[in-house]
């Protein structure tokens, strides 16, 4: 018999409040953690970069411990009651709460492939199976948006790192640089990564090393949440300056890629989240709380059962 752990009723009037105030809350605490949070692990990790090489970065933004505690304290906070409200939202309507399929989802069924040649879960109506693929159209396709946006931001800071003045106003604004300088080739390692994340969910590779599945998945998180703020704040800013509501230092840069850096974040952080989610919904495989879904990383050949890769196994939520 499947197991289940739903609940019959909906909830009252004051469970659905409770599950609001929990999403709003969770918005408001994510969002105070998420507004420093990508200064304070860049600024850690050129910190940590400047006591090993003994040289200054190219900037300075410093690293404040009880700030950056406060700010992760209050993402990981703001998440918490953010995946509580979501799952409270999920049992309101009788789904799992755990990976919110419904009550109504066939284990059994076949999983379909979308027109990039990747599985994704099956299930529903024709409107419902289209919606889903076109969703998932849409997921792969912000994957290779990741990977392009990554090689741009990671191609101009490794340019500058080896010398290069494309982007600069005043060729001598860096200095004496290398690409080991902290603010440089740190961050064109962090696009490698992007990359390589956007790359994988597009490609719904399994995790090389047999890595848990969460972990390219919370890499895309962080990298979202350090990503999408400070798109907003700084085309913000940028709208600000153009309305001559406010004036910023250059640092030697040429205005242009201000104006096109911060927006580029923006749509990059939201390619990644947006590629993120979409892998997750392809790989959750069999749910572990209700037992809906189907193993993941296999291929299907007909009917009459999916047969895993060779050396594959079966992954749960």
């Amino acid at each position: 018999m499947e197991k289940t752990h739903l609940r019959e009723s909906p909830p009252a009037r004051t469970g659905a409040l409770a599950t609001g105030a929990a999403a709003v809350a969770g918005l408001a605490l994510a969002g105070v953690g998420a507004s420093g949070i990508a200064f304070d692990i860049v600024g850690g990790i050129m910190a940590a970069i400047a006591a090993v090489t003994g040289e200054s970065g190219v900037v300075d933004l410093g690293f404040d411990w009880p700030m950056a505690a406060g700010r992760a304290a209050a993402l990981a906070a703001g998440t918490t009651l953010l995946v509580t409200a979501v799952r409270r939202r999920r049992r309101s309507r009788g789904a799992c709460a755990r990976c919110g399929r419904p009550a109504g989802h066939d284990a059994a069924q076949p999983e379909g492939r979308g027109d990039a040649g990747h599985t994704s879960p099956a299930g529903g109506g024709r409107g419902t199976g289209q919606a889903r693929g076109s969703w998932q159209r849409l997921s792969v396709r912000a994957g290779y948006l990741t990977v392009l946006l990554a090689a741009g931001y990671g191609a101009l800071k490794v340019q500058w790192g080896l010398g290069g003045t494309f982007g600069l106003a005043d060729p001598r604004a860096f200095g004496d640089v290398h690409l080991w300088t902290p603010g440089l080739g740190d961050t064109g390692v962090l696009a490698l990564i992007g990359m390589a994340l956007g790359l994988g969910f597009a490609r719904t590779w399994r995790p090389p090393l047999r890595m848990p599945r969460w972990m390219p998945l919370t890499a895309a998180f962080v990298g979202s949440v350090m990503l999408v703020p400070v798109g907003v704040l700084g085309t913000g800013l940028r709208v600000a300056v153009a309305l001559g509501l406010a004036k910023v230092p250059l640092e030697g840069l040429s205005p242009w890629v201000f104006d096109v850096i911060y927006p580029w974040f923006l749509a990059w952080g939201l390619a990644m989240g947006t590629a993120a989610v979409g892998y997750h919904h392809r790989t959750r495989g069999v749910c572990r709380a209700c037992g809906r879904g189907r193993p993941a990383f296999v291929r299907h050949t007909g009917a009459e059962g999916p047969p895993a890769r060779e050396g594959a196994a079966p992954t749960t939520l």
